[in-house]
């Protein structure tokens, strides 16, 4: 049974991040038309648009946090790991579960307050658009669940191996 809930989540997780990733896709392509519609409206016409500033600046705040959030795996991220790769796996799933816990752990500290100062941001508006900043900015709380539950997730599977390995 475990086994049909693993390939069930990692199918589930599968289909999030490709939606992800054709939604990051897509608002990169219209990021590099505004950007492109800019220079044409600026050097050929003399008008400086600045809509198109602002929509690039918005979208690219969303490509890195649902990018990072939901299509970048762990693996693919930075990191320090000089030690941690010339370890024995037992110990290298020790400092994996560790990291999990202190990292997760400073995460579900800080994500009342990020997701209250998020909705405390509809007062305020983009300059030009006039869009609600807590719109604007609600990918940073999209981005903070959705590391939480692949690390939630992570935790689970390293403790699977290491019952695996104990038994």
């Amino acid at each position: 049974m475990p086994d049909r809930l693993d390939a069930a989540a990692a199918r589930a997780g599968r289909l999030i991040s490709r939606c992800a990733e054709a939604i990051v896709v897509a608002m990169f392509a219209v990021v590099f038309v505004a950007f492109i519609y800019k220079i044409v409206m600026r050097y050929a016409l003399g008008d400086a648009v600045a809509w198109a500033d602002e929509i690039s600046v918005v979208l690219f705040v969303w490509i890195v946090f649902l990018a990072n959030g939901f299509v970048v795996e762990d693996r693919r991220q930075i990191a320090f790991d000089l030690v941690h790769r010339n370890l024995s796996d037992r110990w290298q799933r020790i400092i994996e579960i560790a990291r999990n816990l202190l990292v997760g752990g400073i995460l579900i500290y800080s994500l009342p307050g990020a997701i209250d100062y998020i909705a405390f941001l509809w007062r305020e508006r983009t300059p030009v658009l006039r869009w609600r900043l807590d719109f604007v900015y609600a990918c940073f709380g999209l981005f903070l669940i959705a590391v939480l539950l692949r690390m939630a997730w992570q935790l689970v599977v390293l403790a699977r191996a290491r019952r695996r390995e104990a038994g």
